[in-house]
């Protein structure tokens, strides 16, 4: 049983923002274990207090780099208290670039002083877009504490395709997996693909499940959110919870289902 975690970005809606407290009463309630917290929340000095008042882990703060916001991030990572985790997506500009690696080689120093990873998060429509991007970059820096989160989500809509091949590639720097429903469409974020529940969607976590299981990962879940989803936030965590609880039963069950066969067409 892997624990599930929710990404607050769910709780930002088109009309506001839920409290902290509602937040972490509807994760408990619908049987969550954890959450990742956006970087521009306005509760991330509360962040060591979730844990011991609902029993909820803080599982990553969600951060993105770009130019001029050099000094908010190095002011994250030095006073960040209640999680171990930066999960970074890089938008300096086209492609990964200088920007990018310099403020990496800024907060890699303090990180490891502080005992924090940092966790590239490849991002659709944004500079460092492709698991193979993250790849290079924790070749090239070969930091104890620089990983890769795998996002289902911009994995499908970056169309990167080779599946087993891409996690096979991401797998020495694996910290984390975050997924979500979604299907190709100009509808989508950006113009490229929808977020959904786990239940909804042309995107198979199943299999992308399956595959994460062959390859020996054993580690958190975290669904992705959007306030494009729409309806009912609190229906929209249970049945996000139910899909990928059963998923992983069914894995537990029947792990060849998640095996498939070339496309026939």
């Amino acid at each position: 049983m892997h624990d599930l975690h929710h990404m607050d970005f769910i709780f930002q809606t088109k009309l506001g923002t839920y409290s902290l407290d509602a937040q972490c009463e509807m994760l408990v309630e619908t049987g969550y274990q954890g959450l990742t917290i956006s970087a521009w929340s306005q509760k991330l000095d509360l962040l060591d207090q979730i844990k011991p008042r609902w029993g909820l882990d803080v599982g990553a703060v969600y951060l993105i780099y770009r130019q001029g916001l050099e000094s908010f991030v190095i002011n994250t990572v030095e006073s960040m208290q209640g999680c171990h985790s930066i999960e970074l997506a890089l938008d300096s500009g086209k492609g990964v670039t200088d920007l990018d690696r310099k403020i990496l080689e800024k907060i890699l120093p303090i990180a490891e002083r502080r005992g924090i990873e940092i966790v590239l998060y490849p991002h659709v429509r944004y500079g460092m877009q492709t698991t193979s991007e993250a790849v290079q970059l924790c070749k090239a820096f070969n930091h104890p504490n620089l990983g890769i989160v795998f996002n289902g989500y911009h994995w499908y809509a970056n169309q990167e395709q080779l599946l087993e091949e891409r996690l096979q590639a991401v797998s020495p720097w694996l910290k984390q997996v975050n997924i979500a429903g979604c299907r190709l469409s100009p509808l989508g974020w950006g113009g490229v693909a929808t977020i959904e529940t786990l239940d909804e969607g042309e995107m198979d976590n199943f299999v992308l499940m399956g595959a994460l299981r062959r390859l020996g990962y054993r580690g958190r879940y975290s669904v992705l959110g959007w306030e494009s989803m729409g309806g009912d936030v609190f229906g929209n965590l249970e049945r996000s919870q139910k899909a990928f609880r059963s998923m992983e039963q069914r894995l537990i069950k029947h792990p060849e289902w998640s095996v498939l066969d070339s496309l026939a067409y």
